[in-house]
């Protein structure tokens, strides 16, 4: 089954020290509501698996700032690094110049160890009624994909008190690993960024509240052009570290 998570979704991210985290959220108040399914303030973790082709084609294409690409990934939520996973999904998250777009089928875990060891192996009819698994397996074929890097971190999320499609998520202890397992042992990760920082990202449908604009805005901090995945790719892969993708 095929899950359009959201379409025509734009994404404003800021880099931000962490010890801002009570601060910021205390200056949002009354704009947001959290998130019932990451309990509350407590938030959960995502464990995020990405694939590339060997000439790490997918990097290229948002190292070279193409205005249309895509990244597959296997997600996993979880409510500790070492906690069974509460749902799996394969996940394509696409951009059309400042578009976000995300698709996602739920994986049994079977399949999704399967495809990390091998991302061409046949898929069953019935998983193929997907069209996001169907359009993995012509990428994986076409492209020759692999499994490159895990990424992991702990994300509390708030959607909009007032403003359908707004949702405004804190992630913290940026990690990643060249490991590729659904079960990556801890000390196989390295932290993405320094240990003291935070990515908050404002996620909103055709306008951003300008109300909350302001208040970002009010609190000092500026937007950052920031992935996650290749920030990840540049700590974990020696071969493309002297083509760094800055943070601006």
């Amino acid at each position: 089954m095929d899950w359009l998570t959201y379409s025509n979704r734009y994404e404003i991210k800021y880099l931000v020290d962490s010890h801002r985290l009570a601060e910021i959220q205390r200056a949002l108040e009354g704009f947001l509501v959290p998130d019932e399914n990451g309990k509350g303030t407590n938030g959960y973790f995502n464990y995020s698996i990405y694939f590339d082709s060997p000439t790490y084609r997918f990097y290229n294409e948002k190292r070279e700032g193409d205005l249309v690409r895509i990244k597959p990934r296997i997600r996993l939520y979880r409510n500790a690094l070492d906690a069974p996973p509460k749902a799996v999904f394969m996940e394509l998250k696409g951009r059309y110049n400042r578009i976000v777009t995300k698709r996602r089928a739920l994986l049994g875990i079977d399949l999704a160890r399967e495809l990390l060891t091998d991302s061409t192996i046949p898929i069953d009819s019935q998983a193929l009624q997907s069209s996001t698994m169907g359009e993995f397996c012509y990428l994986a074929h076409r492209f020759r994909l692999a499994p490159c890097v895990t990424v992991f971190y702990h994300r509390t999320a708030y959607f909009g008190a007032f403003y359908p499609g707004v949702r405004v998520t804190f992630d913290r202890l940026f990690r990643c690993s060249r490991q590729t397992t659904l079960e990556n042992a801890e000390d196989s990760f390295v932290n993405a960024i320094p240990a003291n920082q935070m990515v908050i990202e404002l996620k909103y449908n055709e306008k951003a509240p300008e109300m909350l604009l302001r208040r970002f805005r009010s609190l000092g901090i500026q937007h950052s052009t920031f992935s996650k995945f290749a920030i990840a790719l540049e700590r974990t892969h020696d071969e493309i570290f002297a083509h760094k993708f800055l943070v601006a």
